[in-house]
C-alpha cells in the first residue's frame, strides 16, 4: 500500500494499483492528502523509511483482522513545487518520524487491505 501511495503522492494522481491495498478511511485520508497536494500544485520526492511490524492478528474475526505499526521517517521526504521542483520549507521544525498505526481486514480470497492509516504526528518513534 506504501508504495502505491508514494506514486500517488508522487504524481499528484491516485495510482490504480491503491485502491487494491486501501479502502474505508485508509483510502479516504490518502485521497485527501492527495486533493491537498493537488490544490497546493505540489508533489512529494524522496523515500520514507519504514518499519512496519503486525502487533495483532485476529485470524479466527470474521474477516481475519490485523493492526500494524510503522515507524515512519520522512527526513528524506521533501514536498515540492510540482512546476519549479523547488522544496517547500516545512511549516513545523519537529521531528519526521513519526508512529503510524493501521488497521487492515482480510477478504475471502486471502488479500489484505488497510481500512485505516494514522500518522500520529504528535508521536515520534
Amino acid at each position: 500500500m506504501t508504495t502505491a501511495e508514494a506514486r500517488t503522492y508522487a504524481t499528484a494522481k491516485l495510482d490504480p494499483e491503491l485502491e487494491k491495498f486501501a479502502g474505508h478511511k485508509a483510502l479516504a485520508d490518502i485521497s485527501a492528502t492527495l486533493f491537498y497536494h493537488q490544490q497546493q500544485k505540489t508533489v512529494m520526492r524522496g523515500t520514507v523509511e519504514r518499519d512496519p511490524k503486525v502487533v495483532k492478528l485476529d485470524l479466527d474475526a470474521d474477516p481475519a483482522k490485523a493492526k500494524v505499526e510503522d515507524c515512519a521517517d520522512s527526513s528524506k521526504y521533501d514536498e515540492v513545487d510540482a512546476e519549479t521542483g523547488k522544496v517547500r520549507e516545512l511549516s513545523s521544525s519537529g521531528p519526521r518520524r513519526h508512529l503510524v498505526t493501521s488497521e487492515a481486514v482480510q477478504d475471502k480470497a486471502g488479500a489484505w487491505m488497510f481500512t485505516t492509516y494514522t500518522i500520529k504526528r504528535g508521536q515520534s518513534c
